[in-house]
């Protein structure tokens, strides 16, 4: 059964029937892992560190495009195929992109109004981080089709231009099928699954 619900205006509401991700284990200790691209890594000009074993749930594929005349950094979660597409990491600035990250992801969460403490409860698993290698070609191709098609979009008269209307559309078109859910709604089922769990 479903552990999340999405309601109108991007409310949520939760059940208590919940299923684990197969990969997480009760009580284990954890930091955000980037996994950028190789042009990335050459942008941000920071060798990757080798990883044996890395959560789904707190890794992001990484890559970078233009979008409207400006390079945009793009986040994609390996689990939910989530998504945050943002600018102001300019080339050298490995130093900056965690910080970065978490501003934005912080200020999305609070636009699909996702309760705080479950905001919070990932917030805080991201003051550690670590930068590695891809290890996901289907996370990649699924990255690169949506920045195919913000560039598609680009050139239309639409309100995509805004960072957060562009992030609730992206979040709520199914670019991989899991079981047919949206990216977001996959996201806050397992972000409630791994709080309910430790707490």
């Amino acid at each position: 059964m479903e552990s999340v619900l999405a309601g109108s205006k991007g409310k949520w509401h939760f059940i208590d029937d919940i299923e684990p991700n197969e990969d997480f284990e009760r009580g284990d200790s954890c930091m955000i892992i980037f996994k950028p691209t190789q042009p990335t890594l050459k942008d941000l000009n920071v060798k990757p560190e080798t990883i044996k074993e890395t959560d789904a749930f707190f890794s992001w594929h990484v890559n970078f495009f233009t979008l409207y005349g400006r390079k945009h950094y793009v986040f994609m979660n390996d689990i939910s195929i989530l998504s945050l597409t943002v600018s102001g990491i300019r080339t050298n600035q490995a130093s900056k992109l965690a910080s970065i990250f978490k501003q934005n992801l912080e200020a999305y969460l609070a636009v699909e109004e996702i309760p705080d403490h479950l905001a919070n409860y990932y917030l805080e698993k991201c003051n550690e981080d670590t930068i590695t290698k891809t290890d996901s070609r289907s996370v990649i191709s699924t990255m690169n089709d949506l920045m195919l098609v913000m560039k598609a979009l680009e050139v239309e008269d639409n309100d995509f231009r805004d960072k957060d209307i562009r992030h609730k559309w992206n979040n709520r078109s199914i670019y991989k099928p899991i079981d047919y859910k949206e990216p977001i709604e996959v996201f806050v089922k397992e972000l409630q699954t791994r709080f309910e769990m430790e707490n």
